[in-house]
């Protein structure tokens, strides 16, 4: 790429990072406008929390936010490299400490500063890490064990609502669970698109593939959406965000050696290097960040307010 390409994408990548971040202060704040979330009786509230939502202003123009900068996602992954996207999109993590510490005053001890720090080093140590050419193998087996897996976590959450309220641990375990959610999602969108191609015989036919790939899809991102407001409305972004991200990561990453069989520890040029470590290492720097963060936040801390 030229040096005036490399420019564009770090100002198309700076805009998806204001646009990420600022959504998440519009979000918080429209949680906070339509009154917070109020799933005590989970049945009956949902719909009616909902449609609050939906029907405040400023909630509705952070979906807006957050859509749009998805889309600029999408498209400068479309566009450029994925090696030069992927280490980019970790700038709204900047502007998210920035606008959290501007509109809503969040302010990290000495430890959760380390433990963002070390966090940030095991994305971009995934995002720099080589990649071998992705096949379409996949192994349709354990894609259908993401099924129960996938039930036991929702039913997990629900259970969460009524036992944690708004304290500390929420603001770890909410994004956590909304992490999981995202990271099963990405598997589903690579069957999908595996489904529509037509480029794999798996023991389902590609229309049931496609079927199953789409409601798991649906599932997983919509209970991660959900999982993410109750984060955004209990915890501080600071920490949220994060979190999310390198829970997100890792999933993706581990799950798809298992499932589409893509290697953790990737030869360069067919011999091992240190960049060919850089998943491993990654993986350790999230996990030490996510005990650090836990030991940290305090169980008995208010977030309501």
């Amino acid at each position: 790429m030229s040096f005036e390409d490399n420019i564009i994408i770090l100002i198309v990548m700076l805009i998806y990072g204001v646009t990420s971040g600022g959504s998440a202060i519009i979000l918080k704040k429209g949680i906070y406008k339509a009154g917070g979330i109020k799933l005590d009786n989970f049945f009956q509230d949902v719909l009616p929390t909902a449609w609050n939502l939906l029907t405040t202003p400023m909630w509705f123009l952070g979906g807006i936010a957050a859509l749009t900068g998805f889309l600029i996602y999408t498209i400068a992954l479309n566009t450029y490299d994925v090696s030069i996207v992927k280490p980019l999109i970790n700038t709204n993590l900047l502007f998210t400490f920035v606008f959290a510490a501007i509109y809503f005053k969040e302010r990290l001890s000495v430890v959760e500063w380390f433990g963002v720090g070390v966090l940030i080093l095991g994305l971009v140590l995934f995002a720099f890490s080589p990649n071998l050419e992705s096949t379409s193998d996949m192994n349709i087996l354990i894609l259908l064990g993401f099924l129960p897996i996938t039930l036991s976590l929702i039913g997990l959450m629900l259970l969460l609502l009524f036992v944690l309220k708004r304290t500390g641990s929420a603001e770890f375990v909410f994004p956590l669970i909304a992490g999981i959610f995202f990271g099963l999602g990405t598997f589903f969108t690579k069957s999908l698109l595996i489904g529509l191609n037509g480029s794999l015989q798996t023991v389902l036919p590609d229309n049931l593939l496609v079927i199953y790939s789409l409601v798991m899809l649906i599932i997983t991102y919509g209970f991660a959406t959900v999982a993410q407001q109750l984060a955004f409305e209990r915890g501080r972004l600071s920490i949220v965000t994060p979190i999310t991200n390198a829970v997100s990561i890792t999933i993706s990453f581990i799950g798809a050696y298992f499932v589409f069989y893509e290697e953790l520890i990737t030869p360069l040029e067919g011999t091992l290097s240190f960049q060919s470590f850089f998943k491993p290492i990654g993986l350790v720097c999230i996990i030490l960040a996510l005990v650090l963060l836990r030991r940290e936040i305090n169980p008995k801390i208010d977030l309501s307010t």
